[in-house]
This record gives structure tokens, C-alpha cells and sequence, in this order.
């Protein structure tokens, strides 16, 4: 993708010329041309590009004083701008959320003008002025750096193209809201004219890139639909693993609607956590959507005093994986990273329990494409559930990844039971494999397919 942008700008190509293109692990390049076609301005970003064009040694007898008052300027006006961004961002109730809402209003409008210009005149001045041998390099970094951000300020202020947000930092920042992101509304087209429409031929595969067999969702997403029909050829092919001899589905008909508000919800969660966990003698993780849900439910398993080692997979964290593969029989409570990503074959994850489906928190992209829709039943069944369809299917393959691998994948969303409104699309969606509400076919199970030693 940044190799398309190149060219589509007349830059050097950062690839050499190619005949056709395999795009792997597809589910995540509409995540991917969001990023690469998208706009970012970071506080920290703007204020160390300033610091850094201040600190290089230049050459004798330059004069540097204008820019110094050049940087001086960006920074006070970076954060000028993103004190009037956080007044029009409100914190929301859901601590899920990773972006905000905000508005772009007039003084907000008038900073991203005067910052684009002045990061141009900056970029000028430090091209123009000769710097000893050592700072070369970082000059160079720097003028990349300023390229980026004229770039972010230049689309920021065409918002009105753009689907944006705010995003928070750490609670040692200044502010709240570090960080102002968009995505153009017409990424689709773009794609369209700089990759689909091309002549090369491009092959997008992923083994959870359609919900149930259909690709719709993702073909209009990123632009495919606008391919004429016969450029276009699709398939799908089921999993080459056993499934119905090697797996076992458990859905729950014990559990509460999800409300992670509702203490008999958690606490219900939590109970048969505790009871799918010493069904499988450890050897578990419990996926979660929410870290918040996921604490909760934490703090009562932890006071059960499990027989097992259990450990937790918190934000930005790894070792938590590492240490639970070197358990033997462990329990690893997890969100975000697990639902994809992670191999861990073998004996040691022989549980998977969901503990709800992963339905996405409503944030400001979300709610701009329901605006694409006649109405929410439309955008629900056309773009919400497939969505939590593909994710649920990323979340399920965590469990066998050789062919020898065996467990059970058990889902504690009542919505997926037998009243759930979700109930076929979901086991639609899951390979095809033995579904049961009974904890004792789990034991069973375990005792026709799992080594004398696992239970040790």
C-alpha cells in the first residue's frame, strides 16, 4: 500500500515492478488501507518534530533564530489546537471505546491552516540551511517526519472528506485526547483507482475473510463491488481440519443477556468459567471483548483458587503467552490481541471459552456508515453481524491449528443459545462440528481424546 501511493503520487516506487500481487491474511487489509490512506496528528508527534529541528548542530556561522521561533510556534499552536479538540470531544460512558467523537469548528480549522503552513516553512528553513555531518541523517528523518504531517494537516483540512476522531493517550498526558485520526469517506474509490482497477491481477486470501460463505461485506468495504463482475472471481473452501471428530461446541443455556453492568451477569460468567475451566483440568484461555468484563470476572475466579496456574494478557502486554504455553495446564484470561494473531497448537489450549460475542463498540466510523443504510435493521444485518461473524471465526480458530490438535470452543453469549436471535448465523459462520449445552459431553470429550498425561 505504500508502495501504491508512492506511484500514485509520481514518487520513486518503494517495490520493484511486479506482475501480480497475493495479499495474505486479507481480513486485515481494509485495517491496513485505513492506516496507509488515512490522516493521523499525534500532540507528541508535533511537539518532537519541533524539538528535533531545534536540536540539530548546524554548520558555522548559520543562523538558526528563525527556526527556533518556527518550532517555538508549532508547538504552541499543536497544543492550542488539541486543547480546543478535547473541549469538543466528550469522554463517553463506554470505557471500551478507543475513539471519540469530536468536531473540527472554526478556531480548531484556523490552527490546522496555520500549522500546515507553518510545518512547510519549517521543512524550507530546514533544507535550505546547511547542518555538520552528524545531524545529515536526522535532517533527513526530520523533513520525512514534516512530509507526513503537512500531509495529515493538508487532509484535516478538507475534514469535511473525512470520517475523524480523537483518540486518548496515557493519564500522564496533558490532555485527555492526544491523538486526532480520519479516514477518507471515499476509500472505497481509492482503492478502486490506485490497486483494483489496475491490470495487474491481485489474489486476496484470508481464512476469515467472508461471513458465512459471503464475501459482500468485505467487497464493499474496500472498494471491490466497483469492479465489473467478470474482473472478479471469488471462492470459499472449508477448513482442512476435522473439526466434527476433533472439536466440540458448547453453547451455554445458563447465562444472562450480556450487560456488564449486571452483577448476576458477571457473576453468571464467572460460575461457569470456573466449572468449563476444572472440566478441561486447566489447559484454557477465556477470550473476552471487554477489559473491564474481563477484570471482573477475573477478581471472582481468582477468589475460587483454581488448581491451576492463571494468568492474564492486559494491554500491550506478551509475556502473559509465553508463560501460560509454559504451563502445561494453565488458564490465560485475555482480550484484544488472543481474538487473532496467536498460535498456540498442542495440549495447552485445548478450551477456548468466548465470553461474549465480539460485537464492535459503536464509534464514529461506525455510526457514519450507518448513514450509508436505509435503516439500522439494514446496516445490522449487512454490516454489524458479518463483522462479528469474522471475528468470532478469528476467535474460534485460536483453538486447533495442526491437524492433531483436539478441544472445545464453548460460547457463554446467550444470544447464540437456543432462543438466541444469533443462534444459525453464528454455527453458519463455525465450521461444522458436534454443538451441545451439556458441560458432561465436555468431560467426555476430554477423556475419548486427550493423553493419560494431560490429566496429571
Amino acid at each position: 500500500l505504500a508502495d501504491l501511493l508512492h506511484r500514485a503520487k509520481g514518487r520513486q516506487p518503494l517495490i520493484p515492478d511486479y506482475q501480480a500481487v497475493i495479499i495474505d491474511e486479507g481480513h486485515k487489509f481494509l485495517d491496513a488501507a485505513r492506516d496507509m490512506y488515512g490522516a493521523s496528528l499525534s500532540l507528541a508527534g508535533l511537539c518532537r518534530v519541533a524539538g528535533d529541528a531545534r536540536g540539530f548542530t548546524f554548520a558555522p556561522g548559520v543562523a538558526t533564530g528563525d527556526i527556533a521561533r518556527e518550532c517555538d510556534r508549532i508547538q504552541s499552536k499543536s497544543r492550542l489546537l488539541f486543547r480546543y479538540l478535547n473541549n469538543e470531544t466528550p469522554a463517553g460512558a463506554d470505557d471500551e471505546a478507543e475513539r471519540y467523537p469530536t468536531k473540527i469548528r472554526d478556531r480548531a480549522a484556523k490552527l490546522i491552516g496555520a500549522l500546515k503552513e507553518d510545518a512547510g516553512a519549517l521543512a524550507g528553513m530546514l533544507s535550505r540551511r546547511a547542518v555538520a555531518s552528524k545531524s545529515e541523517a536526522r535532517r533527513r528523518d526530520t523533513l520525512r517526519a514534516l512530509e507526513r504531517i503537512g500531509d495529515s494537516l493538508a487532509a484535516f483540512s478538507r475534514h469535511g472528506d473525512l470520517v475523524y476522531w480523537m483518540e486518548p493517550g496515557s493519564p500522564d498526558d496533558e490532555f485527555r485526547f492526544t491523538a486526532l485520526r480520519g479516514i477518507p469517506k471515499n476509500l472505497g474509490e481509492l482503492l478502486n483507482r490506485d490497486l483494483w482497477g489496475k491490470s495487474v491481477p491481485i489474489i486476496l486470501t484470508s481464512g476469515t475473510l467472508s461471513a458465512a460463505g459471503s464475501f459482500e461485506h468485505i467487497k464493499k468495504k474496500t472498494g471491490l463491488d466497483l469492479l465489473p463482475t467478470k474482473r472478479l472471481t471469488e471462492t470459499s473452501k472449508p477448513s482442512p481440519f476435522n473439526h466434527r471428530k476433533n472439536s466440540l461446541l458448547y453453547i451455554s443455556e445458563n447465562t444472562p443477556f450480556p450487560d456488564n453492568k449486571d452483577a448476576g451477569y458477571i457473576a453468571a460468567i464467572a460460575d461457569e468459567t470456573e466449572c468449563l475451566i476444572r472440566t478441561s483440568h486447566g489447559h484454557a484461555a477465556v477470550l473476552f471483548t471487554s477489559y473491564k468484563a474481563m477484570d471482573m470476572v477475573w477478581v471472582r475466579v481468582m477468589a475460587r483458587e483454581l488448581p491451576y496456574p492463571v494468568f492474564r494478557l492486559d494491554r500491550g502486554g506478551a509475556t502473559a503467552i509465553d508463560r501460560f504455553r509454559r504451563s502445561g495446564n494453565g488458564v490465560l484470561f485475555a482480550s484484544g490481541a488472543l481474538w487473532e494473531g496467536i498460535d498456540i497448537p498442542g495440549d495447552i489450549l485445548s478450551m477456548l471459552i468466548i465470553a461474549r460475542l465480539p460485537f464492535a463498540v459503536p464509534d464514529p466510523v461506525s455510526e457514519w456508515e450507518r448513514t450509508l443504510y436505509r435503516d439500522m435493521g439494514e446496516y445490522k444485518n449487512a454490516v454489524i453481524v458479518p463483522e462479528m461473524l469474522m471475528k468470532l471465526k478469528q476467535g474460534h480458530g485460536r483453538l486447533l491449528r495442526v491437524e492433531t490438535d483436539t478441544g472445545c470452543v464453548a460460547i457463554l453469549d446467550s444470544r447464540a443459545n437456543t432462543r438466541g436471535a444469533y443462534r444459525d448465523r453464528v454455527l453458519a459462520a463455525l465450521p461444522d462440528c458436534r454443538v451441545t449445552p451439556d458441560i458432561g459431553d465436555i468431560e467426555k470429550f476430554m477423556l475419548e481424546k486427550k493423553p493419560p498425561a494431560y490429566f496429571a
